[in-house]
Parts: C-alpha cells; structure tokens; sequence
C-alpha cells in the first residue's frame, strides 16, 4: 500500500486538534442522565400529544401502570 501524504495548514491543524480537545473535555464533563421511570400525567400527556383527561381515562381503564400519581414514563 503506498502512502500518499497531503498538505495541511499548520495553523488549520492546531485549530482542528484544539477544537478536538473541546469536544473530548465537553464529552468528558457531561452527564448523560436516563430519563425518569415515573412522570406526571400532565408531562405523558404532553409526550403523547393527548390531553390530561384522555391520560387519566386510560389510567380508570387500566391501560395505563400508574404508582401514586405518577405514571409510566414512555421513554424510559
């Protein structure tokens, strides 16, 4: 395989490599939180674009696992 060489900027490269250092210190320091297992009615009804009564029927008609009065995030 024959090697091929290019050329570069060198203060484009410097550039590239700190904008890299960014990213890798960025990724570093965050925090991928889960999403939560129990949400409000309002906030599923917001997620499945329904109303908050439509949400609360299906929770009467046991379509719906609810825990107090939180219900089964979609997401999670």
């Amino acid at each position: 395989m024959t090697q091929q060489l290019i050329a570069v900027d060198a203060n484009a490269l410097a550039s590239l490599q700190d904008e890299l250092i960014e990213i890798k210190r960025l990724l570093l320091s965050s925090k991928i939180t889960p999403p939560a297992k129990w949400i409000t009615v309002a906030e599923y009804a917001q997620k499945v674009g329904k109303s908050e009564a439509t949400v609360r029927r299906w929770i009467r008609d046991g379509q719906l696992e609810r825990k107090q009065k939180l219900v089964k995030n979609p997401d999670a």
